[in-house]
């Protein structure tokens, strides 16, 4: 869990020196070339301080950055987006996204300001080396584990139920639902002598039974 220094510095202004002054249309025509180096998407707008390129929100961490340029310094800002509510830690007052809340628990409420920090020193450091016309990749998304719902099987219930009421004995319902382990042991035992034929039942009755992954076979 970050700590409180760590917390207060994550998302403070950070500073580039430009090697010469440049306007922040001629910053946004090089990014632009290539954007796909960034996970957000961003655009040029114009308001009553003027110009600035505006990186749309984070989905993961709520934060849009805007990036202004004054002659040769570029300033990336960050703005936090989010629902929020008060906590109270050790006799001090944070301000904290509800909605991470129910995403991330506390702790990653705690560590999103690091997350942040780290988002916009990426995104800083990329329009630095763009500008100074050095190599950067593509943003390639990380790759998300597949997880099961333990709440739905593909495996079908009524099935399930037959093959245990006809061959469950000799365990095939188990094949069935890729255990296969305790499907062999029940063809060798005759449904584990006859004690795990009648848990399976039971199981399979009131929806206990479950795959291989863990989740349990109910009806739909």
């Amino acid at each position: 869990m970050a700590n409180l220094n760590e917390m207060a510095k994550a998302t403070i202004p950070r500073e580039v020196e430009l090697s010469c002054e440049m306007t922040t249309e001629e910053v946004f025509e090089k990014i632009k070339a290539r954007a796909a180096a960034f996970e957000a998407p961003f655009s040029l707008k114009s308001g009553m301080n003027g110009k600035k390129i505006v990186f749309e929100k984070h989905p993961e961490l709520d934060v849009v950055l805007n990036v202004t340029v004054d002659g040769n310094v570029l300033k990336v800002k960050s703005m936090v987006l989010e629902n929020q509510s008060a906590v109270g830690i050790g006799g001090a007052s944070f301000r904290t996204d509800k909605n991470s809340v129910l995403k991330k628990g506390v702790g990653g409420v705690m560590n999103l300001p690091v997350q942040r920090g780290e988002y916009i020193d990426k995104v800083t450091d990329t329009i630095r080396k763009i500008l100074n016309n050095e190599q950067v990749e593509d943003y390639v998304a990380p790759q998300v584990e597949e997880t099961y719902d333990p709440t739905e099987s593909d495996k079908d219930w009524l099935t399930t139920l037959l093959l245990f009421l006809f061959l469950g004995g000799i365990g095939v319902h188990r094949f069935y639902v890729g255990k296969i382990g305790t499907g062999i042991l029940y063809l060798i035992t005759v449904g584990f002598f006859g004690i795990g034929y009648i848990v399976d039942f039971i199981k399979i009755v009131i929806g206990k039974f479950t795959d291989k992954q863990g989740r349990p076979i109910k009806r739909k």
